[in-house]
């Protein structure tokens, strides 16, 4: 039996899956968990000698945690990786020693590297991004959001010194339509915070450490910031040194910025329409206006 088994997500991923599962398998067994992906994704990873088990997409968090669930999850330890990133052998032999002295940690989280334009970016914001992504079965799951999911440990929690790969390998149509659909999900988080609908547990409850105040700045300041585009390109470009990565740090600074757009131009919208709909059903106190 694997020391550690590899559950990848994956939804369409027929361009990245054999190399994904090919890099896992030199760590542990790799389950890969399909969103009944059309692009052939689920042959191509069972080629490459990964498990390959199907469930339909809820939402990212869900269905993680419908993976972690799974039966064919046996081992004591999981590691959870994206088709995008790649495991390094310096992290691999990490893992392989450290869960070999019987830790006291359920946890660990593993920092991670963009890659994007060919050059490593480790600047504006975007490193350290530290990921809670190995674990033991049964340790941890993810917190009911629809995007930008955390894992929470029950249980002590380390850091490992080894970096894990984040290879951005689509093209920039692809990479803009991604973003569309995060800002869509993320604004309907928005929403639901305002309305007072959200299922997700305060930050301080959530997480500890620096990563406690991180998530309540982001989750309950930051959406009522005005200006968030601008002050977003800012902070990454110039607060975080963006502009040391040179035309990579460029492009994401503004390509961020315009993400951020999105995220308010798709909340504002849905705010009207909720306000319209409680007028419509008699409603006397409107939600606050965005």
């Amino acid at each position: 039996m694997s020391a550690v088994q590899i559950l990848i997500p994956t939804l369409n991923e027929a361009d990245h899956i054999a190399e994904a599962v090919a890099n896992a398998r030199q760590l542990g067994e790799v389950i890969v968990l399909d969103s009944l992906s059309t692009d052939g994704t689920q042959r191509l990873a069972r080629d490459a000698g990964a498990t390959v088990i199907e469930h339909a997409f809820e939402s990212y968090s869900a269905q993680k945690n419908w993976g972690l669930d799974h039966p064919a999850l046996t081992a004591e330890w999981i590691f959870i990786l994206d088709a995008d990133e790649r495991i390094t052998p310096a992290l691999r032999e990490e893992i392989r020693t450290t869960i070999a002295k019987n830790p006291v940690a359920d946890g660990y989280y593993i920092n991670r590297v963009l890659l994007f334009m060919g050059k490593e970016v480790r600047h504006g914001g975007l490193y350290p991004s530290w990921n809670l992504r190995l674990f033991r079965r049964g340790k941890a799951r993810y917190e009911e959001r629809t995007v930008h999911e955390h894992m929470v440990c029950n249980g002590p929690t380390d850091y490992l010194r080894a970096e894990m790969l984040h290879i951005r390998r689509e093209t920039l149509a692809q990479y803009i339509a991604k973003h569309i659909r995060y800002a869509d999900m993320e604004s309907d988080e928005w929403v639901k915070l305002r309305l007072g609908q959200s299922r997700v547990a305060p930050a301080e409850k959530l997480f500890r450490d620096h990563l406690r105040y991180r998530q309540f700045l982001r989750r309950e300041v930051w959406p009522l910031v005005p200006g968030r585009p601008l002050w977003r390109f800012l902070h990454m470009f110039v607060v975080r040194f963006g502009f040391l990565d040179g035309r990579a740090g460029w492009h994401l600074a503004r390509l961020m910025m315009s993400y951020e757009y999105m995220i308010s131009l798709m909340y504002r919208d849905k705010m009207i329409r909720a306000r319209a709909q409680r007028r419509s059903r008699g409603h006397k106190n409107d939600p606050p206006r965005p």
